[in-house]
């Protein structure tokens, strides 16, 4: 009874944690497909998808090997490639000019291919943290990471097409996906070995949620100053 009870209540912190650690993974597949055809953002979607639960495998399965090695700024090197997406994804876009439908397709295929690398390489990026995460929750216990990891597939799959479809109709939704990620990629450098010695720890708090906020209000003076057809 009590085995029972401890397992149902390990499942039930891992759907939570689950549902607050596919907030990075949705914002990167929303914000990588809002500009991309409705059939071709959901395949990007499933590759995401597909990526993200393939890496959370490949890293729960090597977790412990990564941690021995400790020169290696995993998170470090992770948080400045999430900064430099984030970057990509929010910042202003030049107008297109009116390309023949051949060129037109061709350029949707490219804009494709850049979503889904895009999307792989923040979940290589953002894996790992959740790999920590899920394994503390289950103490060990392989059913409930398997669970966790299996929960994470409707979770970003079909969230990331919700804020996705909410980016296309409120163009803010975009800039608070990103300051979002913005927060995860500043705590991943913060938290990172070679890092947290250096700076105190106040830093490592005030830092990501201070440039969350600017990347919301970089977003809000965005719209204001944008046309209003760019804005429809």
């Amino acid at each position: 009874m009590d085995s029972a009870m401890g397992f149902m209540i390990g499942a039930l912190q891992i759907t939570l944690l689950d549902l607050v650690l596919a907030g990075d993974n949705i914002g990167v597949i929303a914000l990588a497909t809002k500009n991309l055809p409705e059939d071709m953002a959901k395949r990007a979607s499933k590759i995401g998808v597909i990526a993200a639960i393939g890496l959370r495998i490949f890293f729960a399965s090597i977790i412990t090997y990564i941690m021995m090695v400790e020169w290696l700024p995993v998170k470090l090197i992770g948080g400045l490639l999430l900064v430099k997406i984030t970057w990509d994804f929010i910042k202003p876009q030049h107008e297109e000019e009116e390309l023949d439908e051949q060129k037109q397709g061709a350029k949707t295929v490219n804009k494709f291919w850049a979503a889904v690398g895009s999307i792989i390489i923040a979940d290589i990026s953002m894996s790992l943290d959740n790999v920590l995460a899920i394994g503390g929750a289950a103490h060990g216990h392989i059913e409930l990471i398997i669970f966790g990891l299996l929960l994470n597939i409707p979770i970003i799959f079909y969230g990331s097409q919700f804020v996705a479809n909410l980016m296309k109709k409120h163009t803010i939704v975009i800039y608070v996906g990103g300051a979002i990620l913005a927060h995860t990629a500043f705590g991943m450098i913060f938290e990172d070995k070679l890092i947290i010695p250096h700076i105190p720890h106040i830093v490592s708090v005030v830092v990501p949620f201070a440039i969350s906020a600017l990347t919301l209000a970089y977003g809000y003076y965005l719209i204001r100053t944008m046309p209003e057809k760019a804005k429809a």
